[in-house]
């Protein structure tokens, strides 16, 4: 694999090369406009098929990275969201009658937080620093993945069940993530 940056009208692409790469992926990062593809293509002609969307998703994350930039950070201590979690946790697994096999707190770089298939429940430390009802937003997330574990409509009912308004949450999360993550 092979990594170069070029500029394409005004903006920042990475260009990711790779030997057995068949086809070409262009896509937004985090932001950041990423085109894979095999090693022998040029991607400038490829990208000026594709120039309207590109520019128009790029306008797209400028706006939601202004929006980002507004948002305000909890600044709680470590004692206050080990207590919050431990609370909210204590209160949603009653809820949906499912207790994790554990917590665990770590840095994570792209997502809130995950549950692994033995019922084991990672948050992203990040999380401190957001409201409270995105932490109980994420924290119910995770637990209800222990009575359904894919994002199917079973899923999404569960989760619409405490949080109607769940995709204006997913939303925020997504801008605080481009704050922080």
């Amino acid at each position: 694999m092979v990594m170069e940056t070029i500029d394409f009208s005004g903006i920042s692409c990475q260009v990711v090369r790779r030997n057995r790469r068949r086809g070409v992926r262009i896509a937004f990062r985090a932001g950041r406009l990423q085109i894979v593809l095999p090693r022998n293509l040029n991607p400038l002609p490829i990208m000026n098929r594709h120039k309207q969307w590109i520019l128009k998703k790029h306008e797209w994350f400028r706006r939601q990275q202004l929006l980002a930039e507004a948002l305000e950070l909890s600044q709680r201590s470590n004692e206050e969201f080990l207590s919050l979690v431990r609370d909210l946790n204590g209160s949603y697994a009653g809820v949906l009658a499912a207790r994790p096999s554990g917590i665990a707190l770590r840095k994570m770089k792209s997502k809130w937080g995950s549950c692994n298939p033995k019922g084991k429940i990672c948050l992203n430390t990040w999380l401190q620093a957001l409201p409270d009802e995105l932490i109980a937003f994420v924290i119910f997330h995770e637990l209800a993945h222990l009575k359904v574990r894919n994002h199917g409509p079973e899923f999404k009912a569960l989760i619409r069940s405490a949080f109607p308004h769940y995709r204006a949450l997913d939303k925020k999360l997504r801008l605080y993530g481009l704050k922080i993550l």
